[in-house]
């Protein structure tokens, strides 16, 4: 076995499928198997499935499958060598070096291990019994506890404007993955400075704990009154969540989660026992957020303080939510003011109470629009509301995700709502949908399905069900004759995957199915081997099925050979004598030469070439 074989092996041995994919997605046990929402497509129906025993996830709606390795390189876009890093360090496994050495500049593991030092630098700059006094103090003028800001590793970046350089440099840390990871810049004449100066630093992690960027509050009179980490390898602010690692368990205790602005509203309102509360990092709520939180609840409150603000979020929930099928509320704090500034002014309960008093988001906007139209006893104004607010409700839904049976449900609510035949309702969201369509027709299909790549002629489903069998019975690889031609697999993916399982047999006897995943390096080929494992898994009688894949290979051999002697004979003769073998032969189907054709036995009726 080789280093990286071994190396991956011992990974799989320490890491859990389903610990990893737990923190991403929210699973409830169903049999053997775990079932959840699949993170990789819009779905409202639980398709995704993790099988702890053999170390696997599926999807059946999309088709994506594969082991741990595979599953976060989906999930975090990560190249197989970043997850093995990533794992390795979770697993505590020392990494022996591989033929090729590191690839050139640093990664998202590179950029996770320099933030995880500077978030432990900035704390250790806001401990200091001299210089961080100041902002000690200020952080507890805001209410904030020393045990919460430990908790939530709040930290100092002072205003020398070298001091997070220096210090990473003498730690091991290079230029390059300090420029890298946005924790330095360069000004116009090359001179490298701290990003972050003279500022209240607040780690921004993601639900694995990996420190992916920071925000930084300024302590001084700097019109940046915020400022976040640029988008790196590792970061991107409208795909993050403040605070989510901290709220993700009582998110889905609570199937709900509520949504705030401010880095120190989060705090404030985890400190007051509202730990179901993230916070945006200085964008408007965007679709991956909402995609973030649908995986944990279904349900979100959205805070604002101004009209303004709670009318354009209102415009957002609507957009983002319905084709998402989550319900998103809209809570206004009193006065205009901030949670956090709430929260030092009032008991929790009173924020309990804002929270209770959350309003659809439909609802906000509707009673939004009358007051706008001035809707009395006008019926002129009462349809020009009603049209308008159709009309939005209809883009939102126009994206193709929100299917019929979804569309009734929101032309059953919004009939209630605006008290209108809920028929009526769902012909206007039709009417509107077909006046935006301009342009090319969107398809409101479902997400296609990935490649199967059916075979194109009997031998390779022969071939395809060699493979669906040994995934699931290895124990019978040994009745599979040494001189099988793996060449003759048409799909290079199906053709790797054979070379490791006879590779295993050979060298271990027996294996797992975690032992071929163990092989997988190449793109897409983990989650080929997952959907050939499924797809036996469905099989009986295993034995049989391998003696007649078997007997078809066999039998397409004997027909090249005979193609290879009619290639020998003139065309004549080579007709007799290919049509009396076949004669000759009872126990195949029989197979008849004509002119310029070969018809080549059924595949039990499945496919035939």
């Amino acid at each position: 076995m080789s280093n990286f074989e071994r190396n991956k092996a011992e990974i799989l041995d320490r890491v859990g499928i389903l610990d990893v994919v737990s923190e991403h997605v929210s699973l409830r046990r169903v049999g053997r198997r775990w079932v959840g929402l699949c993170p990789f497509h819009n779905e409202k129906t639980p398709s995704f499935t993790v099988n702890p025993d053999l170390a696997i996830f599926k999807c059946f709606g999309c088709g994506r499958g594969g082991d741990v390795f595979t599953f976060l390189q989906l999930r975090e876009n990560l190249s197989f060598m970043d997850a093995l890093r990533v794992l390795a360090d979770r697993a505590g496994v020392e990494l022996a070096p591989t033929k090729g050495g590191q690839t050139a500049g640093p990664g998202r593991f590179e950029l996770a291990k320099a933030n995880a030092w500077a978030m432990r630098f900035f704390r250790s700059r806001l401990l200091h019994q001299r210089r961080g006094a100041a902002a000690r103090q200020y952080v507890r003028q805001r209410g904030i506890t020393d045990e919460t800001s430990e908790r939530f590793q709040i930290g100092l970046a002072l205003g020398d404007g070298q001091s997070i350089k220096d210090a990473a440099l003498k730690a091991g840390l290079t230029e390059s993955l300090l420029l890298a990871a946005d924790l330095v810049r360069t000004n116009d004449d090359g001179r490298v400075y701290d990003t972050f100066r003279d500022r209240l630093m607040f780690p921004i992690r993601d639900v694995t704990n990996r420190v992916i960027g920071f925000g930084g509050r300024t302590l001084v009179d700097n019109p940046a009154k915020y400022l976040n980490t640029r988008q790196t390898a590792l970061f991107d602010k409208g795909r993050s969540l403040y605070g989510l690692d901290l709220a993700r368990q009582r998110i889905t205790e609570l199937d709900r989660a509520v949504l705030v602005e401010g880095y120190t509203d989060c705090i404030a309102a985890h400190q007051a026992g509202f730990g179901e509360t993230v916070a945006t990092l200085g964008t408007a709520l965007t679709e991956h957020q909402v995609e973030l939180l649908r995986r944990y609840c279904d349900e979100v409150i959205v805070l604002f303080d101004s009209d303004e603000a709670g009318n354009e979020a209102a415009n957002r929930a609507i957009a983002l939510a319905l084709p998402r099928h989550v319900s998103i509320r809209l809570a206004r704090i009193a006065e205009g003011k901030d949670p956090s500034e709430f929260l030092e002014q009032h008991p929790p309960s009173a924020f309990s109470d804002v929270l209770n008093e959350a309003i659809d988001a439909l609802e906000f906007k509707w009673e939004a629009l009358q007051r706008q139209y001035a809707v009395g006893p006008s019926e002129r104004k009462q349809r020009e509301a009603i049209t308008d607010f159709i009309r939005l409700v209809a883009q939102a839904c126009g994206s193709g995700s929100v299917d019929v049976i979804q569309r009734g449900l929101i032309s059953n609510r919004l009939g209630k709502l605006l008290r209108v035949d809920s028929r009526e309702v769902n012909e206007l969201i039709i009417r509107f949908q077909r006046q935006r369509s301009t342009g090319p027709s969107q398809s409101t299909s479902p997400t296609p399905q990935p490649e199967e790549l059916i075979p194109a002629d009997a031998e390779q489903l022969a071939f395809r069900h060699l493979l669906e069998v040994l995934l699931n019975e290895p124990g019978l690889l040994k009745e599979v004759p040494a001189d099988l031609h793996l060449d003759l697999i048409a799909d290079t993916r199906d053709r790797r995957i054979a070379g490791h399982v006879f590779r295993l047999g050979s060298e271990w006897g027996d294996f797992k199915l975690a032992d071929v995943l163990a092989r997988c390096t190449e793109d897409g080929d983990a989650e080929r081997v997952v959907a050939l494992a499924e797809r036996g898994a469905k099989l009986s009688n295993y034995r049989a099925k391998l003696e007649l894949a078997l007997g078809r290979i066999k039998s397409f051999e004997e027909l090249r050979e005979v193609q290879r002697a009619k290639e020998s004979l003139d065309e004549t003769s080579s007709l007799r004598s290919v049509n009396e073998y076949f004669r000759k032969r009872s126990h195949f189907a029989p197979a008849r030469f004509t002119r310029g054709k070969v018809t080549q036995p059924s595949a039990d009726g499945e496919e035939s070439s």
